[in-house]
């Protein structure tokens, strides 16, 4: 008889090479957003919105990489240890992979629902709360000089800020624009990319460059020098909490201010609202009634609504009142994140662990 099983570092490379040819959320973005989103503002403006008539790419053998990756999590569903993290990462990414698969289609909000569901616990409850409060609470900020954010020639502009960051920090990533990004800036595998055509003012670009590049940028690359590949492939909860650090960070800096809360608190609202079933254009009268001005409202809504029903925006105040709970518990927990793409839930078995075995999910084999 002998142990037989798989290489640790092979499980780690296969999960890793699942999540980019996944790409959630740049195939979660329409290939005609930016013209879409003039139409919908044109249909607003003349009192009769309509909703969304989105277009995404063809996701090629994501069906096949969807069952390996189920394959992998139904072998770790009564395991412990290493085996169920690997496992249970596996079947996040799995569910990731199913969003895309139902891009465009009414299987979209349901198999985004498995992935971003909303949380009936404590920390979903404090999270509305804020959003509500939040919102509530807004207050329209004075007028302040904005900049071109993807002005190559404008020191000032979010894309050349985000650049003088990254090599300062000498950070081996790539800073490049795109027009459709529904947010201001998103983080990948050794890319940072930044919305084109957007305007902020300068608090708003520091807010932007603290959350990618120290809530971001930082623990990926972090991850790169860790014995551990878990770490750059992440724990399940680890993108989640990933998230709710930056919004601690932003808060620590003084950036969190009432104009980013409510934002955020909006976000929050318009995700749930999604998961009770509502069109685009309900919750884009929803973000106005809320305060929200017309052109936000429509980004806000397109945000949730992207993919079919994507919701992500659930994660954000949920994770921050996890992480910010876990932090204030035991603040040596900070360490872990900022190591990679752990989550806070994930610590105390890791610690206990010890180091990664060479072989996971062994069987017996004669």
């Amino acid at each position: 008889m002998k142990d037989q099983g798989v290489p640790r570092r092979d499980l780690e490379r296969v999960l890793g090479q699942a999540e980019n040819a996944i790409a959630l959320l740049a195939r979660c973005r329409p290939v005609n957003a930016v013209a879409e989103r003039e139409r919908l503002l044109a249909t607003f403006r003349r009192g009769a919105p309509t909703n969304p008539n989105w277009r995404y790419g063809f996701a090629d053998g994501v069906a096949t990489l969807r069952s390996a990756l189920m394959s992998v999590a139904e072998q770790g569903e009564a395991a412990e240890g290493w085996d169920r993290l690997f496992a249970d990462r596996a079947r996040e990414l799995a569910r990731e992979a199913a969003i895309v698969e139902a891009l465009g289609t009414p299987r979209a909000h349901v198999a985004a629902q498995a992935r971003f569901p909303v949380d009936p616990g404590e920390h979903g409850r404090v999270a509305q709360q804020w959003a509500e409060r939040w919102v509530r609470e807004a207050s329209e900020a004075p007028a302040a000089e904005t900049f071109v954010s993807d002005d190559e020639a404008d020191p000032e502009s979010l894309v050349c800020q985000m650049r003088r960051a990254v090599g300062e920090a000498r950070l081996p990533f790539r800073v490049v624009t795109n027009p459709r990004l529904p947010c201001a800036a998103a983080t990948g595998d050794g890319v940072i990319v930044v919305r084109a055509g957007a305007r902020y003012d300068r608090g708003e670009v520091r807010r932007v460059v603290l959350h990618e590049i120290e809530g971001h940028a930082l623990p990926r690359l972090a991850a790169r020098n860790e014995e551990h590949g878990l770490f750059r492939v992440g724990t399940a909860q680890g993108p989640d909490d990933e998230e709710g650090r930056a919004l601690l960070l932003e808060e620590r800096a003084g950036l969190l201010d009432a104009r980013r809360k409510a934002q955020l608190g909006r976000r929050h609202l318009a995700a749930l609202s999604v998961r009770q079933g509502a069109t685009w254009v309900d919750t884009a009268r929803y973000l106005r009634e809320l305060g929200a001005e017309l052109e936000e409202a429509v980004d806000i809504a397109s945000r949730v609504h992207r993919g079919g029903g994507l919701g992500r925006e659930l994660v954000y105040l949920v994770a921050l009142c996890r992480v910010r709970q876990a932090f204030e518990a035991d603040p040596s927990l900070e360490r872990w994140l900022e190591r990679g793409r752990i989550a806070v839930g994930a610590v105390a078995e890791l610690r206990e662990l010890g180091p990664a075995p060479d072989v996971v999910f062994r069987l017996r084999a004669a």
